[in-house]
């Protein structure tokens, strides 16, 4: 006998929506966040209909760090306009840390599309926005720091000497997995401007769990003068103390 899940899959990749069509209809408990996400990939908008209409919810968690298929539209402006109008949710969390597809979006979209889910119901106290925005590595990382920051300073500034997931449910889970404060994660990226504007900001030099500095991590990655910057800044301080 055909394994219905596999069946699925191959009649997606096809764009055979009577077959698909057949198969939901046999019980949706054969259908996967795998499939849900071929079909958001290959951008078959009539695949994914009939998921919705099989009773699919589109904020099913793809794994247990990806909360939605939703972060895998941020290329595609209709296909993200498609996940909002049929009720994705940008601040859906993950199963295992307080991570939304808004927080994916900080650390990897477009610009535009940081701004746009903003717009469209993205709440900056979900997600740990900051530590996201501090791990991007693109060439406008530092503008989009500082746009999350300058979204609500005062709440930002609570959070910026934070370990990533602190304060959350999930911080006794994931504490021995190598979290850091944003200004670990900016010091690994090499970006001077980001660890500079976290200084400013009153980033302090706090140890992760395996007790390792922001320079620690900026030596490590070979980010010369990122080392620079955080041992002149940490002689000031101690100057100044």
């Amino acid at each position: 006998m055909a394994n219905p899940c596999n069946q699925l899959s191959l009649a997606i990749k096809a764009g055979d929506h009577p077959k698909v069509t057949e198969i939901l209809d046999s019980g949706l408990q054969v259908a996967t966040p795998g499939h849900f996400l071929l079909a958001t990939q290959k951008k078959d908008y009539a695949t994914l209909k009939l998921f919705l209409s099989h009773g699919w919810d589109i904020n099913t968690d793809i794994d247990s760090l990806v909360p939605s298929a939703l972060v895998y539209a941020f290329e595609d402006v209709e296909l993200l306009d498609w996940f909002l109008d049929h009720g994705a949710d940008p601040n859906k969390e993950s199963r295992i840390r307080d991570c939304t597809p808004l927080s994916y979006a900080v650390m990897e979209a477009p610009f535009n599309i940081v701004k746009y889910l903003f717009e469209n119901g993205g709440q900056l106290k979900r997600g740990q926005l900051l530590h996201y925005a501090a791990m991007r590595r693109k060439d406008d990382s530092y503008e989009v720091l500082q746009f999350i920051y300058n979204e609500d300073p005062d709440y930002n500034e609570l959070q910026i000497n934070k370990l990533l997931d602190e304060g959350t449910s999930h911080h006794l889970m994931n504490y021995r997995s190598g979290l850091g404060t944003p200004l670990h994660y900016a010091a690994s990226s090499g970006s001077v401007d980001m660890v500079s504007f976290l200084l400013d900001k009153g980033a302090a030099h706090r140890l992760d769990p395996y007790h390792r500095s922001p320079i620690g991590y900026a030596v490590y990655y070979g980010h010369y003068e990122v080392e620079q910057v955080l041992k002149a800044r940490m002689t000031l301080g101690a100057g100044s103390a």
